[in-house]
């Protein structure tokens, strides 16, 4: 009688285990998605100018906001630049000032977010999602990342339901849409946390 229920939970705890694993390597590819707008920092900025390294970009965007500090353009481009340099805190400081300057630049709340979704710092990221979404309330990105950080972040997969769902009522159809399915399905199923 005791070997039958220790191998029970043991086959319970197998079965959960699989299936943990299959929801985060479901869930690495959406989210390596939001990072498929990534400026080319290939040294090549236009076919008159010649090449210049990452670092040269980055000095010369700094510069750039030295001498136009209210230029909007600038400032996301010099806080994608940190962020794709690792340097994820003067990214952040660099969208506070965009957002300073433009409270509703959607681009810098969104990229906002994904840093500080990256960092665990879940209530910030919806914070930044939220308002996004007060202002664009059809920004179907915006609805599949907050669903996603509600889900994978704070663990509130009905209130992450909720957003994919809304997701898929905005794109109606796609691979996004297919995948945002697949993981109403995996949290419907999930254990409470």
């Amino acid at each position: 009688m005791i070997n039958k229920k220790y191998f029970k939970n043991r086959i319970r705890k197998g079965i959960f285990l699989f299936v943990t694993i299959l929801i985060a390597i479901g869930l690495v590819i959406p989210i390596a998605g939001l990072f498929s707008n990534q400026p080319d920092y290939s040294g090549v900025q236009g076919d008159d100018t010649a090449q210049q390294t990452p670092q040269e970009r980055l000095a010369e965007l700094e510069n750039q906001a030295r001498e136009n500090p209210g230029n909007v353009n600038v400032l996301l481009e010099l806080a994608q630049a940190y962020f794709y340099a690792g340097n994820p805190d003067q990214a952040t400081k660099t969208y506070e000032q965009v957002l300073a300057l433009d409270t509703q630049n959607s681009e810098a709340r969104y990229d906002l977010a994904t840093i500080y979704y990256f960092s665990s710092k879940y209530d910030l990221a919806i914070a930044q999602l939220q308002e996004l979404l007060k202002n664009e309330p059809d920004n179907k990105d915006a609805r599949y990342f907050y669903g996603i950080v509600l889900g994978t972040g704070v663990k509130d997969y009905q209130g992450g339901i909720q957003e994919l769902e809304k997701f898929i009522e905005l794109a109606k159809e796609g691979p996004d849409v297919e995948k945002a399915k697949q993981i109403i399905d995996e949290w419907k199923t999930a254990p409470a946390p």
